[in-house]
């Protein structure tokens, strides 16, 4: 029994649930199965016709650019498609689909794994209706040249063929598909010698077509004389049109693919032929304009040929002729122009122009104080060692002239390089390099004895001069080239670099150290006394005087120092200064007390620190001082109290030597650091 009879004879109504024919559902059916397909249909069609429109090139940002500049040339009335993509069935199918591919990278983020890349195939430019008839059309005008397509569409180019966008790129920003004149300046002008360029201007520049521009110049002279047209038209060419291989990383990563950048005809034949990539993309440019800069014009180099030759073999380190490595100076290395060190204009009379000059101004402007000192080391050192060897090589001279035949043709022509090596350094400054500098100046020496033993001279000569570099290989001679010559001091006496570097050989970092700033006396006392104390056979007064004046009287520039009491006593440096191994040693208080009583020790740092802090007060308050505008006189008592501190400093015994002369020494420093910091106060 059914439920509806249940509930009828239980007494309830009975649900009613209309349930649909079946009819009904076969027509649902039906258009379900129509409809959706159809609906689908209509969406691809109009997706297709929409992807495949131009406007739908502008939906992506980067599209956009390319977009307008389309917009404002004289194919905005061509469809991108029709451009794009070559004439043919294939094609016609291929735009249809390629913009919902387009769409399905984009959604899918596939386009962020490589650059949208576009390719016009020469087909498309010659379709019927729109080039097609350009080849046959024969010599069109572009700009004030004569151009002919025929002969570059069908002649190879330098043996490379060209395609229609090899000349109609899109590499000038704002302009679609335009002529890039510096594509034809690749062609026509990479790697080719002056002459070559010249001779080719009649390319473009045809002689009958120049010859009929007369109204403002006419060019019969120039032809009847047979003049270049770069004896007037100087300048016209910049760029050298080369290919940098960084520049192939940018779309290759691969090794094998690389390592062919050798192998021109392979990479044009791939990238021009096959594939259509802009010149301008891969070529460095190359611009061919008149130059109406007058400065550009007035280039002293138009006439003025082979100038400073010497000074750009020794700048750029290489064109020596006994030199088997380059050694540039490391300026050039980081790109610095002349004009980074001629910064000074000599003076000249109205309109016969100036010069720009070096100088040591020049050098403290980028590297501070001091290396004014440096570059006079340098042209002292080389004026002393062009001096040595040029002596050498005159007499070397009269030894080569007198060897016989065949000898003296070898020894003359070992001679010439020698001399050419001598003359680079004389007539371009050593400064422009002075590691070259020094190189050729041995490689002179080193040819001017081959030459003489090859003309069987007995003359064998040697330069001091250049023993050091020669001798002692350092890496600071790069610059403090002639230390031997320097004249320094240390520790208050005078310093020989020549008794230490050349005849001790000691390097440099003996003494000197770059950790915390450049070149920094490291040396101390105590690490000179090794050499200078053991064994002793020297009076403490010979490399101690300013010390031993202190402590025995005498003058010290203006004040005359009192001897000391235990001078007095007669106590010698080496009753303090000598331990029991009778090591030279820096004593303290204990040594005191070796003749006083205990008292003494503690005397001892108390007379010590007083001095050297009443030393520190007058130097801080000197430094007050110097805060105000000082009278002349003034700058003099300033500077007396200056000497005065140094006395103490160079002493370094802390009043130890004469704590009675410096005790009274620093009251008169502090009395006048006292007038000179309240200059109206009366003298005591």
């Amino acid at each position: 029994m059914s439920e509806d009879e249940r509930g009828g004879r239980e007494g309830g109504p009975a649900a009613v649930i209309p349930v649909p024919s079946k009819v009904k559902r076969r027509k649902r059916r039906r258009m379900l199965l129509l409809g959706v397909p159809l609906a689908l249909a209509v969406l691809f069609i109009a997706s297709v016709e929409f992807t495949s429109s131009s406007n739908f090139c502008a939906s992506c940002h980067y599209m956009k650019p390319f977009f307008e500049s389309w917009k404002a040339s004289s194919h905005k009335d061509v469809a991108c498609r029709v451009c794009h993509y070559p004439p043919g069935i294939k094609s016609f199918f291929r735009t249809k689909i390629e913009g919902l591919v387009m769409v399905g990278r984009y959604w899918t983020r596939l386009y962020v794994k490589s650059k949208p890349w576009a390719e016009i195939q020469d087909e498309s430019c010659l379709r019927p209706g729109c080039h097609d008839r350009r080849l046959l059309e024969g010599k069109v005008a572009f700009g004030k040249v004569v151009f002919d397509h025929k002969a570059h569409f069908e002649d190879l180019k330098r043996g490379k063929k060209l395609r229609c966008t090899s000349c109609h790129s899109q590499i000038v920003q704002g302009e679609h598909i335009t002529v890039t004149s510096s594509t034809c300046f690749i062609c026509h002008f990479k790697g080719k010698t002056p002459e070559t360029r010249a001779a080719e201007c009649v390319v473009c520049h045809r002689k009958d077509e120049v010859l009929a521009l007369k109204e403002r110049f006419d060019h019969t002279g120039v032809y009847t004389q047979g003049y270049r047209c770069d004896k007037c038209h100087t300048r016209t060419i910049t760029g050298d049109g080369e290919v940098p291989k960084e520049n192939c990383s940018k779309c290759h990563f691969e090794t094998a693919r690389l390592a062919k950048y050798g192998d021109t005809d392979l990479i044009h034949r791939t990238h021009i032929t096959a594939n259509k990539i802009d010149c301008g993309l891969c070529h460095r440019e190359i611009e061919h304009k008149i130059v109406r800069d007058i400065e550009t014009i007035a280039d002293c180099r138009t006439c003025h040929q082979g100038t400073h030759d010497a000074q750009k073999i020794l700048y750029t380190g290489t064109g020596g002729k006994g030199t088997p490595h380059a050694s540039p100076n490391i300026m050039w290395e980081k790109g610095l122009s002349c004009q980074g060190c001629h910064i000074f204009h000599e003076k000249a009379l109205p309109f016969a122009g100036s010069t720009l000059t070096a100088g040591a101004a020049a050098c403290e402007s980028c590297h501070g104080r001091g290396f004014a000192r440096i570059l006079g080391n340098w042209q002292a050192a080389t004026r002393t060692r062009l001096a040595e060897i040029g002596a050498i090589a005159a007499r070397a001279d009269a030894e080569i002239r007198r060897a016989p035949g065949p000898a003296k043709e070898k020894a003359a022509a070992l001679f010439e390089d020698a001399r050419f090596d001598i003359d680079v350094v004389e007539k371009g400054k050593s400064v422009h390099n002075m590691t070259y500098s020094q190189e050729l100046l041995g490689a002179a020496l080193e040819r001017i004895r081959e030459a003489l033993a090859a003309a069987g001279s007995p003359y064998r000569p040697e330069a001091k001069s250049l023993l050091l570099t020669r001798a002692t290989p350092n890496a600071c001679l790069t610059c403090h080239a002639g230390l031997e010559d320097i004249a320094a001091s240390a520790f208050g006496r005078p310093f020989s670099h020549r008794t230490h570097v050349l005849g001790q050989s000691l390097d440099c970092a003996k003494c000197h150290s770059n950790a915390v700033r450049h070149g920094e006396l490291t040396a101390t006392k105590a690490s000179c006394a090794p050499c200078h104390h053991e064994p002793l056979k020297k009076g403490c007064g010979q490399c101690h005087p300013f010390q031993k004046t202190v402590y025995e009287g005498g003058a010290l520039g203006e004040n005359l120092v009192p001897k000391d009491i235990m001078a007095d006593a007669g106590a010698v440096c080496t009753d303090c200064h000598l331990d029991k191994t009778k090591k030279v040693v820096r004593p303290d208080g204990g040594v005191c007390v070796a003749c006083h009583d205990e008292s003494y020790r503690a005397m001892f740092g108390e007379w010590r620190d007083e001095i050297r802090r009443r030393a520190d007060g007058i130097r801080a308050a000197l430094h007050e001082v110097y805060r105000r505008t000082l009278t002349d006189s003034e700058k003099a008592e300033a500077a007396k109290v200056e000497e005065a501190l140094r006395i103490v400093e160079v002493d370094g015994s802390g009043g130890i030597h004469n704590y009675i002369f410096l005790d009274k020494h620093l009251t008169r420093m502090t009395e006048t650091v006292e007038l000179l910091a309240a200059p109206g106060k009366p003298k005591k």
